[in-house]
């Protein structure tokens, strides 16, 4: 058993620079302490592992095999501890780490996908992990802290801290020989003809919220429960027109167009807006909404949805 010798990092090091100079005298100069401090330093701890790891010569002083066991041993312990103290300055500093962030609309392109592919440039070490669903759920995971914050359209009932993104448009996505898809632009009036398919998650209640406001009829607006990438694929092979937010737009999707929709001031749009907790004060979401801060005034460049396809 060990006697009650409390062992440091400062110990694993005196004894490393005693086998790299062979010598207490010369290890005392590279340490700039006293040579009967080191050697009264050695001393304990050989007492306490209860194993002699230098021998004293004339000449120096030489590693025992127990020695070199040792220091083998209390170097892969100094690279660790070094290791550990950069990866802790380096979170502390919000440069790496994890940040957890809930999406609600598509950012396939637009202004949340620009926001992201900067943020992932400037800090490339930070792991980026997103989570999709409708804001309400998003929301309440901030709260629950199973999320850092979260991207969602802008509404009622968030008391929390904000920061608005701008705005995206939304977008009918329509087969290239359906009807409308000769349009520049689609009214709600001329979309009420027609099916709308919207997806459950992500956008799909405010999109269906929105699209009962000007009149579509309930009966006409059918949720599916899987992927923006697949509703285009059906989009494409019928007359059902899927509704989006602008950054589905990136999308690709040979057949399919997208149109802008129309209300009475103008195109429809959301606006967009970073949320997190009150008091939340992690360095790796404080550089996150630093990089928002500083770009919210940015105009945002979005795709062209008007008259020629995207």
């Amino acid at each position: 058993m060990f006697s009650d010798y409390a062992f440091n990092i400062r110990d694993l090091r005196r004894v490393i620079a005693v086998a790299e100079h062979r010598s207490l005298r010369q290890a005392a100069l590279a340490l700039e302490v006293d040579q009967g401090t080191l050697t009264r330093s050695i001393q304990a701890l050989e007492h306490a592992l209860r194993i002699p790891l230098f021998e004293r010569m004339r000449t120096g002083a030489r590693l025992t095999a127990a020695g070199v066991a040792f220091t083998k041993i209390a170097a892969s312990v100094l690279d660790g501890m070094d290791e550990a103290m950069l990866l802790l300055r380096l979170r502390h500093n919000g440069v790496t780490g994890t940040l957890r962030l809930g999406v609600q609309a598509s950012f396939a392109s637009g202004v949340v996908a620009n926001l992201l592919e900067q943020y992932q440039a400037e800090y490339p070490d930070v792991d980026l992990q997103i989570m999709d669903g409708p804001g309400e759920i998003l929301l309440r995971d901030v709260l629950a802290s199973r999320l850092d914050a979260a991207i969602v359209i802008a509404g009622e009932g968030w008391h929390g801290q904000a920061i608005r993104l701008g705005k995206e448009r939304v977008l009918a996505a329509v087969a290239r020989d359906h009807p409308l898809a000769v349009r520049a632009a689609v009214t709600w009036l001329g979309l009420s003809g027609y099916l709308l398919t919207l997806p459950r998650r992500g956008a799909g209640m405010e999109l269906r919220k929105l699209a009962l406001r000007h009149g579509m009829l309930p009966e006409r607006i059918l949720f599916h429960d899987t992927a923006i990438d697949r509703l285009l694929a059906l989009a494409r092979h019928g007359d059902k027109i899927l509704l989006v937010t602008e950054g589905a737009t990136g999308i690709r999707m040979d057949g399919v167009v997208f149109r802008p929709v129309m209300d009475g001031s103008g195109p429809a749009t959301f606006d967009l807006a970073l949320c997190w907790r009150d008091g939340e004060s992690d360095p790796v979401l404080a550089r996150f909404v630093e990089l928002v801060r500083r770009t919210q005034g940015d105009d945002a460049s979005f795709p062209d949805a008007g008259a020629d396809d995207v």
